[in-house]
Order: structure tokens, then sequence, then C-alpha cells
């Protein structure tokens, strides 16, 4: 091999290493391995939603664990159902809640990858069970009562009962005609309140039941 080729492969070799060596640098020094970043931290962002992608809304409480079952902090959902975990430091955590009464557990991994993670979580909605029935020993049925929900009709069924399903929390009211005068319920829906919602009646007997 000539003496010019031998040059001309050095410094080949020598220009591939000169682009190389930076960039495993780079990676190295992003995955934090060799060279510790001290201003490094990462932020965990909780949505919570509804089945059809609207926010949940404000206050509902999110408390954030380590790997070491110790918790770290907590805090609260705003308007945009958002909850926002700051200067975390690459690891294992979990985020806990309680819905409808129930507790429940997510564990999630945060790396080197990215700094800023962002998490959704879909919640479910309410059911309303609401029994109409006459005040009599033993209490009967009402059956074909019109029940309105915030404007949303239902019917009662052989059972007495009407139903409203995909509820949020919020305040409703429940109205009805009964003896030709008009009733109403309210209704308070939480985040801890439990589901299916289960309200019973009991009406004096009114012929027609209006």
């Amino acid at each position: 091999m000539s003496k010019k080729r031998i040059a001309t492969t050095a410094f080949l070799i020598f220009l591939v290493c000169a682009l190389l060596i930076p960039f495993f640098s780079s990676i190295v020094n992003a995955c934090n391995r060799r060279h510790p970043r001290p201003h490094h931290s990462d932020t965990i962002i909780k949505y919570f939603v509804y089945p059809d992608g609207t926010p949940i809304g404000e206050c509902l409480e999110v408390e954030l664990w380590n790997d070491g079952n110790e918790p770290l902090m907590y805090g609260h959902t705003d308007a945009d159902g958002k909850v926002v975990f700051a200067g975390l430091h690459d690891g294992t955590f979990t985020i806990e809640y309680d819905w409808q009464g129930v507790h429940y557990e997510e564990t999630v991994r945060i790396d080197c990858s990215r700094i800023i993670w962002e998490f959704y979580n879909e919640v479910p909605y309410w059911d309303l069970y609401k029994w109409f029935y006459y005040d009599t020993v033993p209490p009967l049925p009402i059956s074909h009562l019109t029940v309105t929900l915030n404007g949303y009709e239902g019917i009662t069924d052989e059972y007495g009962l009407v139903v409203f399903a995909g509820l949020k929390a919020g305040t409703y009211t429940l109205e009805w005609v009964w003896g030709g005068v008009t009733r109403n319920e309210q209704v308070i829906i939480g985040f801890q309140t439990p589901s299916p919602i289960e309200l019973t009646n009991y009406l004096e007997p009114k012929s027609g039941g209006a």
C-alpha cells in the first residue's frame, strides 16, 4: 500500500472518529450515565378526563409516592383536570387518587428520554337510579311516571325505577309532577360519591300519578 493511500485512510478514520465521538458523548451525557446533570429535573403532568374527553375540573386530590413507598408530594387538579408534580429525578413513582369512593394507584417510570411527562387518566361517569313507590304497606312501585334531571327526561318502569346514566360531577335537580304539584329533589355529585347513586321516594297514593 502506498504512503499516499495510507495517509488518506488514516485521515478518513480520524474524520469518522471526530464525528462519532461527540455523538456518543452526547448520548452518554443525555442519559446521565457518566456526567451528572446537576440542574436536571423532571415534571409529571397528569390529566383526568371523562370518557368523552372533557376534564373533570378542580379539586381532585392526587398523591405522588416514590419507589420506597414514601409520599413525596400531593396536589389538586385545576379547571383543566390537570395536576403537576415538578422537581423530580428519574425513577419510578406511584400516582394515587380516590374516585367514586374507590382507591386507584398507577405506577409510572420516568427516565432520561424526556423532561416533561404527560399522562391521561379516563375516569368513569356516574349512574343515578331513582325508585318511586306508593307510600303504602307494602310499598308498590309507581310505573309510567315522567321524571326529568336537568332537562333530561326519563320514565319509570314496572319496578318504579328510572335511570340516568353518564353523569359528571356537579349539582342536578330531579323533577316530577305528582297530584298536580311539581316536586323536585337536588342531587349533588362529588368526586367521592359512590356510583351508582341510588335514591328512593315514597309518594302518597294519587289516582293517575299527576
